[in-house]
């Protein structure tokens, strides 16, 4: 069954939000707003979109945009932005983009379809900048509205990472770069409806594009992003010095909400898998008896409920986001859910000797919550005879660790996609393989598997619904039946904000984007509806 994806207006999504609340203040005289979206003692100057680490947030979305705007919590919606339509051809292998007329770059210069051209090749000469790992052939620009892309193996699943995952960088600046690959942007000239205005190690501040291509957007005039530690975070969140975050709050409604539900509010929709990763790398950990006795050890319900406060549950043994991703989940494991079986776990462990059942534990310091998972989980592990030392690093440093594979267990986050595929391919797919040492922009568990490349490449190979589930269904099998990650609990998105200064943020009931700070590009789309409120 061919699928057609309903192309919405982009000035439509940008300003009928019904989430907002009374309006109309002249926003020329709008107050700042003050977001903070990662737990971070310092920051780097670094404004390259398609930096893995050290990259500062809003860089993807506030400043660089991409050519389609994918909704993650209305599958199927898709948003012109930069491109007003695109077209397949040679089945699957080639992609037109008609671009948005009169979009300017932030310096004044025209943006054009050289400018998307140059991007796609960057990406195909520099593989450490292809985080998506798009198997590009060639880019050029066709006109100056309408540029092509052509693909080495068919790719209608991959338009999500082409026209959705890849800021677009104007070419007559970046041009002039010899390695774009370690290019750290200090002046960053972007599409996107807000400029860097001001940076330190301790705060950067971003304002408004004046000559954006949405008239009258954005009327947040300022944004403001101090660096806060996890710690510091909280005292902020209860003395209101944060308009906007994303963070793990131990009691929300002691710490943000206090008593005023109308003016603090919260939105937790699911945005993700969070699993337990054994390094594929490390012999021991690689032998599928351990890490099933360590699955089989783990109580999530506990972590869910003790590290978790509740504000989650425990994922599908697919990894699928459920409910609502049945129909990609293979049938004989519909109703599969994790059991703790402690005498099971010892008898797979019997032919391994105790001596080589001893790993650490990495987890980044500022995430409190998951640092509570891991003392849970090391308290499990120690009942089947598992020896784990848990270590807490600075968020940078994990970011690090866990990319170049420079760890034995760990605890990481997947983003969701429009489907479970998006989610899955990230977590497994062997083209995101990388040598421990590298840098990895998924896969950072180091799984290879020609099973799993195939379902995922039959998947792309096809815009077919069916035999799109089919390819997702047999990812599902693959991780019940293999464990290349354990599955955790469902990643929320973690965003508190406040309606004191500006209205229109997403809700259960209006989600036109993720309303995490630390979501991109959706974070841009979420200023973008925001409008100043009435005192």
């Amino acid at each position: 069954m061919k699928r057609c994806l309903a192309l919405l207006l982009a000035l439509a999504l940008a300003g009928c939000s019904s989430s907002g609340g009374p309006t109309g203040k002249n926003s020329t005289s709008a107050p700042p707003l003050v977001i903070h979206a990662v737990d971070a003692g310092t920051f780097q100057e670094d404004f390259n979109p398609y930096h893995l680490e050290g990259v500062n947030f809003g860089t993807s979305g506030m400043i660089y945009e991409t050519l389609m705007y994918f909704n993650k919590l209305k599958p199927g919606e898709i948003v012109p932005w930069l491109a007003l339509k695109y077209e397949w051809s040679d089945k699957g292998k080639s992609l037109t983009f008609t671009l948005r007329p009169g979009v300017k770059w932030s310096d004044g210069q025209p943006f054009t379809a050289d400018d998307v051209a140059f991007t796609f090749q960057m990406l195909k000469d520099h593989a450490q900048l292809n985080t998506s790992a798009l198997e590009i052939k060639d880019a050029r620009a066709l006109a100056p509205d309408k540029v092509r892309v052509d693909f080495r193996t068919t790719s209608y699943a991959k338009l999500y990472n082409i026209a959705g995952g890849s800021p677009i960088v104007p070419k007559h600046l970046w041009d002039k770069q010899q390695d774009p690959a370690t290019f750290t942007n200090a002046k960053p000239v972007g599409t996107g409806p807000y400029k860097l205005s001001k940076f330190s190690a301790q705060l950067y501040e971003m304002e408004k594009n004046p000559s954006y291509w949405q008239p009258g957007k954005p009327e947040v005039p300022l944004l403001r992003f101090p660096a806060y530690t996890a710690n510091a975070l909280q005292t902020a969140l209860q003395q209101g010095e944060v308009d906007w975050a994303g963070a793990f709050v131990p009691d929300i409604q002691k710490i943000f909400v206090q008593g005023k539900p109308e003016q603090n509010k919260f939105f937790f929709p699911p945005a993700g898998l969070v699993s337990l990763l054994p390094n594929l790398t490390n012999p021991v950990l690689a032998r599928p008896e351990v890490r099933q006795a360590m699955s089989l050890a783990i109580d999530r319900d506990k972590i869910v409920k003790v590290a978790e406060r509740g504000y989650t549950k425990v994922a599908h043994p697919t990894g699928v986001p459920m409910p609502g991703g049945e129909a990609y989940v293979p049938p004989e494991y519909k109703d599969a859910a994790f059991k703790v079986d402690v005498a099971r776990a010892r008898e797979l462990l019997k032919g391994v000797n105790p001596a080589e059942l001893k790993f650490t534990l990495l987890v980044p310091s500022p995430f409190t919550d998951w640092v509570n998972a891991a003392q849970l989980i090391r308290e499990d592990l120690a009942k089947v005879g598992i020896t784990v030392e848990t270590r807490g690093v600075a968020f940078q440093d994990w970011v690090s660790k866990v990319g170049k594979g420079d760890y034995e267990l760990s605890i990481r986050g997947a983003e969701g996609g429009p489907t479970p595929y998006f989610q899955l391919r990230f977590m497994l797919f062997g083209g995101l393989f990388k040598p421990v040492g590298e840098a990895a922009s998924g896969n950072y568990e180091r799984w290879k598997d020609a099973a799993t490349d195939r379902l995922i490449e039959e998947y792309a190979a096809t815009d077919d619904l069916a035999e799109q589930q089919r390819a997702t269904q047999g990812l599902g099998r693959i991780m019940v039946e293999k464990l290349p990650q354990l599955p955790l609990f469902y990643s929320p998105g973690w965003a508190q904000f406040r309606t004191t200064k500006y209205v229109g943020w997403p809700s259960e009931q209006d989600p036109y984007a993720m309303p995490s700070p630390y979501t991109s590009p959706d974070a841009a789309v979420v200023l973008l509806h925001l409008k100043p409120a009435v005192k």
